[in-house]
C-alpha cells in the first residue's frame, strides 16, 4: 500500500473525504482577483506558498471532515422573530478545530510507520488558502456560494491541511460544477452577498459580520436576526441535506455571565470570539427586531 492509498483508506475509515496534491505555490493572481477575505494574513507569500510555512514542502494532504452537530442541548424556542434569533451550526456543532487536528495527528501517526517526514498541520489557518488546495487535491469543486462542495458532504464539512516534505503522488483531481442555471444560494442570501461568476462579497456576508469586531449602523441592520454565523446559502444548496434550524432568545445571551457562556458553548467553535462579542450581537438582534420587520432567515 503506497502513501496515497494509506491516506485514502484513512479517509474512508474515518468517514472523511481525503486527497493529496503537490505543494507548488498558488498563482497569486487568484487572490488578487478575489474579494477581501477576513481573518487571513495579507502576506501573499504566506497565503500562496506552502514552503513559506514548511520549508521543503512537497505534498499537501487535504482532509474534509463532516460537521458534527451531535450531542447538543439547544432547544428550538419557536419562530417568532420578535422573540427569537437564529444560531448557525458554528454555534451548535462541536469545535471542528479540535476534531480536524486530532484526525490529522492520527493520520501523521499512521504515515510515520511507512515514511520519515517533517510536517505542519493547518486548520482554519490565517496563512495558506485552504480552499484553493482543497480544489487542487480534488476533494470537491467551488460552489457559487464560495464554499467547496464535495460529493460526500456537500458543503457541510471542514478542511484540514497536512503539509509534508515528502512526495505523495495522487491521481487527477475530482472535477465537478454547480448545475448551470442554479441560483438557489444567490437568491437565498438576503444581503445580496452572492452573484453569478463573482466572488463572495464578504462586506455583506452575515457570517462574517457576526464575527467582525466593529460594525457600522448599516452593518448592524444587515445582521437581521442572526446571532452568530449563517447557514442560509448552505441550506439552499441542493447538494446539502436539510438541517434543523436552531432558535435562541437573544435575551438569554444578555443575561448570561462569562461562566455560563463557557459552560454552555465551550464545545463549539463560536466561543473563541469571546462572550462580549456574542452579547453585542444579541443586543443588535434585539434592536433590529424592534425597529425593522425581520423575516425568518432560512
Amino acid at each position: 500500500m503506497n502513501l496515497f492509498e494509506i491516506v485514502q483508506k484513512f479517509g474512508a475509515d474515518n468517514n472523511c473525504v481525503a486527497g493529496a496534491c503537490d505543494a507548488s505555490p498558488l498563482d497569486p493572481v487568484h487572490l488578487q482577483a478575489s474579494a477581501f477575505v477576513p481573518f487571513v494574513r495579507k502576506n501573499i507569500e504566506q497565503r500562496t506558498n506552502p514552503a513559506a510555512i514548511l520549508p521543503g514542502a512537497q505534498s499537501i494532504i487535504v482532509l474534509g471532515v463532516g460537521a458534527d452537530n451531535s450531542d447538543t442541548e439547544l432547544p428550538s424556542l419557536g419562530t417568532d422573530t420578535q422573540q427569537t434569533a437564529l444560531l448557525s451550526s458554528l454555534g451548535t456543532g462541536r469545535d471542528y478545530h479540535v476534531r480536524v487536528k486530532s484526525l490529522l495527528n492520527e493520520l501523521v501517526g499512521q504515515l510515520s510507520q511507512h515514511a520519515s517526514f517533517s510536517h505542519k498541520i493547518l486548520v482554519d489557518s490565517p496563512t495558506l488558502d485552504e480552499r484553493a488546495f482543497a480544489l487542487r487535491a480534488g476533494i470537491g469543486f467551488l460552489g457559487r456560494n464560495g464554499l467547496i462542495i464535495s460529493p460526500m458532504f456537500g458543503s457541510r464539512f471542514n478542511i484540514g491541511l497536512l503539509l509534508t516534505d515528502i512526495l505523495i503522488p495522487a491521481p487527477s483531481p475530482y472535477v465537478g460544477n454547480c448545475p448551470p442555471n442554479c441560483r438557489l444560494c444567490i437568491d437565498a442570501c438576503p444581503n445580496n452577498a452572492l452573484a453569478p461568476s463573482q466572488p463572495l462579497n464578504t462586506a455583506r456576508c452575515i457570517s462574517y459580520l457576526t464575527q467582525k469586531a466593529v460594525l457600522s449602523a448599516e452593518e448592524e441592520t444587515l445582521l437581521g436576526n442572526q446571532l452568530y454565523g449563517c447557514d442560509i446559502c448552505q441550506n439552499a444548496c441542493p447538494f446539502n441535506t436539510p438541517q434543523t434550524k436552531t432558535y435562541i432568545n437573544p435575551q438569554d445571551w444578555l443575561n448570561m455571565d462569562d461562566d455560563a457562556f463557557a459552560k454552555k458553548y465551550a464545545h463549539t467553535a463560536m466561543l473563541w470570539q469571546g462572550a462580549q462579542l456574542l452579547r453585542r450581537n444579541a443586543q443588535i438582534v434585539n434592536k433590529n427586531s424592534r425597529y425593522i420587520a425581520i423575516p425568518i432567515l432560512t
